[in-house]
């Protein structure tokens, strides 16, 4: 029997900065296509067709209120997100990064309540998402350029040399 790798820890960077220790969670962006139900004649069922890319967000919860951070409001910038995976066999780590780039949209301050945490949640629209595994490149996508590369393979490559970009 073999056990899962599983993600056991992470780290999360903002513009460089760790925020090791005050870091509670991070979530990053889901995938999703947006699709368009297809049935055309002689079909005996609809199809999704791929229209792109659904919008991207991801957030990042902290236990204090950093200003650096509450400044960032509005602005672009950049956040890697670092999970660590181990197995149950050894003390080898799996390295992830997701690096995601966008604009900080909501500032969640919470609510002030006496004698409980008021943790700041964050939230990114990206519109850049690059994931790694041990430095190999699992997907980047780029909303802005026009790239979604999936394994190695740019799946809009062709797409954008038709659209003479």
């Amino acid at each position: 029997m073999q056990y899962p790798r599983t993600i056991r820890n992470f780290n999360a960077f903002v513009d460089g900065i760790s925020y090791a220790g005050r870091v509670l969670e991070g979530k990053l962006p889901e995938l999703k296509m947006q699709t368009a139900s297809h049935r055309g004649g002689g079909m005996d069922g609809p199809v999704a067709i791929d229209m792109g890319m659904e919008a991207l967000q991801a957030e990042l919860t902290l236990a204090e209120w950093p200003p650096e951070l509450i400044k960032m409001f509005g602005t672009r910038q950049r956040m890697t997100l670092r999970p660590g995976a181990m197995g149950e066999y050894d003390f080898s780590a799996d390295a992830y990064v997701g690096t995601l780039g966008g604009r900080w949209s909501v500032t969640n301050f919470g609510d002030l309540k006496s004698g409980s945490d008021v943790p700041l949640k964050l939230t990114l629209e990206v519109d850049y998402f690059r994931m790694l595994k041990d430095g190999d490149e699992l997907f980047e996508i780029d909303i802005e350029a026009g790239k979604r590369i999936i394994g190695g393979v740019d799946q809009l490559a062709e797409l954008r040399a038709a659209m003479g970009l």
